[in-house]
């Protein structure tokens, strides 16, 4: 136990590094995507939402499959190793190839091995946690913070370079950074000793999944749903229908990133004082409360100013579900974490679906209101927790 507490400074640090590397990569490439799909291999819009939708079907299987052999093995590195130079493979493809098909095979197929890297990551902090007793709530806060950092630096960044280097020179950087990521996690990540899980089947390990937990994912799911569905109607909403620019849409992105990085920081102690749970059932009812607002916002300061309790219940919401369901879930860490990470890439095929049906009916203020209406959804989830 003295060795491993000697190492929680340098897996800290080497920890973020790595996490930084993969977090800006992948906000780059996750806000380049659709137009290297357009401009590069001449997709029109519905091939667009064809590869996003075949990512998202693709990434939970994978996620879970990768999370649940994760925990056979003895060592988690290798796993980060794996779905960085996958994610490094995967940019390299995308550096030198064009053709539609070959882009969403290599999107998919790497991609969707890339994407385990973050709940791998998120496994591995729970798992140092746990051998050194340190708080998981903070740690994964912590985490999740440099996540945040990234998506706050990684897509002007990327956008920048774009302009003077084009899509292959901006995608190779991104294929060394994530080369990086694997190499700081596999040669100057510290080992966690950790024991192998039950060699029980996927299935058996969703079955063991509590009912609890269950009304927890649901709730999980339902609030990035309404999330989704913001972040699809924002840009039309307030170019469009308000008439504002379109740098106001980045500007809002950015500030609301960068709120939630020491709003992160604080979650953990603030979970100390009131309660995890108390504490993500009010961000449930701040969400509710944010999105009823949104329609009302007519004006680039108003809508500024509403990214202070849209950055205050994102920071709770995408950290304390992520430590609670990894208490709850029997078995290992890797499982916990994918099918928590499982949630995001489902409610990217809902929100998509939901807002063109909404929008098409009563105009993006309408999916304001739906996400309202989630948002109280997954309140009403979160209070069945309690009688569960």
């Amino acid at each position: 136990m003295t060795t491993v507490r000697t190492t929680i400074p340098r897996a800290s640090g080497v920890l973020g590094a790595a996490t930084a590397c993969y977090a800006l990569a992948m906000s780059v490439f996750g806000t380049t995507t659709s137009l290297f799909l357009a401009d590069e291999a001449g997709a029109g819009p519905g091939r667009v939402g064809l590869y996003f939708v075949l990512s998202a079907v693709v990434s939970v299987g994978l996620g879970l499959t990768v999370g649940r052999w994760s925990d056979r093995l003895t060592d988690r590195r290798n796993v980060l190793v794996m779905a960085a130079l996958a994610g490094a493979a995967g940019a390299g493809g995308f550096a030198l190839v064009r053709q539609y098909a070959l882009v969403c095979a290599i999107g998919a197929l790497l991609g969707g091995l890339a994407q385990t890297y973050a709940s791998q990551v998120f496994a591995y902090a729970r798992e140092l946690s746990e051998i050194t007793g340190r708080s998981l709530t903070r740690g994964t806060a912590s985490v999740r913070a440099v996540f945040s950092a990234g998506w706050v630096l990684g897509p002007p960044a990327g956008l920048f370079l774009l302009t003077r280097t084009g899509f292959g020179a901006l995608y190779a950087g991104l294929a060394a950074l994530l080369l990086l990521a694997a190499l700081l996690a596999r040669w100057v990540l510290p080992r966690v000793p950790r024991a192998h899980a039950p060699a029980t089947s996927l299935r058996d390990a969703l079955n063991q999944v509590p009912r609890r937990t269950w009304l927890l994912l649901g709730a999980a799911t339902a609030v990035n749903v309404a999330d989704g569905m913001y972040l699809i109607a924002l840009a039309p909403y307030a170019t469009h229908e308000l008439g504002l620019s379109a740098t106001l849409v980045g500007l809002l992105a950015g500030t609301c990133a960068a709120l939630e990085i020491p709003l992160l920081i604080g979650v953990g102690r603030l979970a100390g004082r009131l309660g995890e749970e108390r504490l993500v059932r009010g961000a449930a009812v701040l969400a509710a409360g944010f999105f009823v607002l949104m329609p009302f916002a007519a004006s680039g300061p108003y809508l500024l100013l509403l990214q202070v309790p849209n950055a205050l219940w994102t920071a709770v919401l995408v950290s304390l579900p992520m430590v609670l369901v990894q208490r709850e879930i029997p078995g290992g860490a890797g499982t916990a974490a994918a099918l928590f990470s499982a949630t995001f890439p489902v409610a990217q095929l809902l929100s998509g679906g939901l807002t063109g049906l909404v929008a098409a009916h009563s105009g993006y203020r309408g999916t304001f209101w739906c996400g309202a209406a989630l948002s109280a959804l997954a309140w009403v989830l979160l209070r069945a927790r309690r009688k569960a």
